[in-house]
């Protein structure tokens, strides 16, 4: 350890003035059958100053990581004033190592908002994982929220709190103008504070968002937040939802969709999401709504019974369990007027992800059908874009069902030309869908 601290100081020697990057996790396995007073003592005489010399350069640093760092370790990091962290841009925090070291107080433990890092005058990105419940989000003392260009808080506090919600998720959004990669994992709770003004994020270019509810079966309750959300150059979109909507309730992707159709269809580039969660209309209408998509990914999730079974009674089913590629397959509008050109949804796809919930939804024929179509059009003038049908590049496919053809072989012997294209295909996935 004497010696590893001492090549770091050469390196912070030799770094001459120049922005520095620092990544800590500072626990240790190997001690944990020996006495707590003697680990203390044996690790802290070795790290705590090789910790104060790293700390006498936090001037030059730009990045900070710290992940699960134990007392006294982290007050070392996070006692270091926000005046001597001029450069701190980014900066990832990962609490609490009491769950490693079992004898350690949360109650001596140095929280986050009492920090001189989390007021960095320069911060613009933060990752944050289990927090303390006394470290609330929407209340660290920030510099400026208008700063924060990256944000990640998907993995909530460390206790029964869970994680935002969704009024907290707003008066934080309300903040945060300049966001250009979000990453949230939002609860129920409310309500909003101006359910009639909407959250325009300007810059916000990623989202990842992930619902965590106590009730799957419950109502969409991000529907009233995601109405008011306005991404005018969003290209990138990942949703994982908790909630399995009832007939009459609209899925929350496609309450965002809506909410902003006059933008994604030219901005959005890449999506995925939970097909399964849509009903077969809502579907359709995403796929319709983005045509600029090059990467899509469509998987399933486990749903309740009792959900499914409503489906039963209605044609076609509530759930989007059935749905089929024919909408994606190219085809000439006019058979007898080719210069009418290609009709398709998702004209510039190029990327193809999928995970079906069942058995009884299409086969691996059909895929075949679709490839075929898709590599033998590429190129070609799509009627309603204007611009050629995209080349194909990758495609996952993922069935419930057995094989029934070998899609590469098929495609071969139709004299398809598979160069630039990776196709990868598995079978017997668990069915994520048991009544309807």
């Amino acid at each position: 350890m004497q010696l590893k601290g001492e090549a770091i100081l050469r390196w912070l020697k030799m770094s001459n003035g120049r922005n520095l990057s620092l990544s800590f996790k500072l626990f240790n396995h190997d001690l944990a059958s020996v006495s707590f007073v003697l680990r203390n003592r044996v690790f802290d005489d070795l790290m705590l100053p090789i910790l104060d010399s790293i700390c006498a350069y936090s001037k030059q640093w730009k990045r900070l990581d710290l992940h699960q760092v134990a007392e006294p370790y982290r007050s070392r990091f996070l006692n270091i004033p926000a005046e001597d962290l001029p450069r701190l841009t980014h900066l990832t925090f990962q609490g609490y190592a009491s769950r490693i070291y079992p004898l350690s107080s949360l109650k001596n433990s140095k929280l986050l908002k009492d920090s001189g890092a989390i007021r960095a005058p320069l911060l613009s990105s933060l990752s944050l994982t289990e927090l303390s419940p006394a470290d609330r989000l929407q209340d660290l003392p920030l510099s400026d929220w208008t700063n924060i260009q990256e944000l990640d808080f998907t993995s909530g506090y460390n206790s029964n709190r869970g994680y935002l919600d969704m009024a907290d998720a707003e008066i934080l959004l309300r903040r945060c103008r300049a966001l250009v990669s979000l990453k949230l994992t939002i609860q129920e709770g409310g309500p909003l504070t101006n359910p009639s003004q909407e959250i325009v994020l300007p810059r916000l270019k990623s989202f990842y968002l992930l619902e965590s509810c106590r009730d799957s079966q419950g109502r969409p309750f991000l529907t009233p937040f995601l109405s008011l959300l306005r991404l005018p150059v969003l290209t990138q979109l990942t949703t994982t939802a908790a909630v399995q909507p009832a007939l009459s309730q609209e899925a929350s992707l496609m309450t965002l969709i809506k909410a902003n159709e006059s933008t994604f269809g030219q901005t959005l580039t890449e999506i995925e999401f939970e097909y399964n969660y849509l009903n077969q209309n809502e579907l359709k209408e995403t796929l319709k709504q983005l045509p600029a998509v090059t990467r899509l990914s469509m998987t399933a999730s486990s749903m309740y019974p009792y959900r499914e079974m409503e489906s039963i009674f209605f044609h076609p089913p509530h759930f989007a369990v059935f749905w089929s590629l024919r909408e994606l397959i190219p085809e000439l509008v006019d058979p007898e007027n080719e210069k009418l050109g290609i009709s398709c949804l998702l004209p510039q796809l190029e990327h193809f992800h999928f995970s079906l919930a069942r058995e009884e939804e299409f086969k691996d024929d059909e895929l075949t059908d679709f490839l075929e179509k898709r590599l033998k059009y590429a190129g070609l003038v799509h009627g309603g874009i204007g611009g050629p049908i995209s080349q194909l590049k990758y495609v996952y496919g993922g069935f419930v069902s057995e094989k029934n053809v070998d899609v590469h072989e098929e495609l071969l012997k139709r004299g398809v030309n598979l160069d630039g294209i990776k196709i990868e295909v598995e079978y017997e996935l668990e069915c994520q869908c048991t009544s309807i």
